[in-house]
């Protein structure tokens, strides 16, 4: 009888779907493209994000991270040599989920891909690694300033 429980209840344990989240690796050059080619207006900054504490929602949704937030992102914008331009704006941070995986809100050092949306500066951060860099290294940073000083990015 024991064993028989046993294995109902490995079965009923095994039998269970497996829920894993797929994401592509991280690739500056690709996202850089991707900008590039897109109908949108975007910003590359590498700066230091503070999200605003007021904004801060005081309870959330059921995945315990706010969607939608402000924030001040400072530091330098890409431009034709490099970051050499100064950037100091508020930002819109939206958090995506996919499924129970979901983005986390920045903090600290940053390589965004801001989207101009309705006058605003966007942030996206999702589950899987895409136009937002924590940490960026300066072999990441001298990537994506070689996709505009030298024209191209990686194929």
């Amino acid at each position: 009888m024991k064993r028989l429980l046993l294995s109902l209840l490995a079965s009923a344990v095994l039998a269970q779907p497996a829920l894993a989240l797929s994401c592509a690796p991280a690739d500056l050059s690709r996202d850089f493209r991707a900008a590039a080619e897109s109908e949108d207006t975007w910003v590359v900054v590498e700066g230091v994000v503070t999200p605003d504490r007021a904004s801060l929602p005081t309870s959330s949704d059921d995945k315990g991270v706010p969607r939608t937030l402000n924030a001040r992102l400072k530091g330098m914008s890409l431009g034709a040599g490099g970051f050499v331009n100064e950037f100091d704006a508020d930002i819109t941070v939206n958090v995506t989920c996919a499924g129970p995986w979901c983005g986390s809100v920045p903090s600290g050092k940053v390589l965004a891909f801001l989207r101009q949306h309705d006058g605003s500066l966007v942030m996206t951060s999702g589950p899987c690694p895409a136009m937002l860099y924590a940490n960026p290294t300066d072999a990441q940073k001298a990537e994506i300033v070689a996709c505009v000083t030298e024209g191209g990015c990686g194929q």
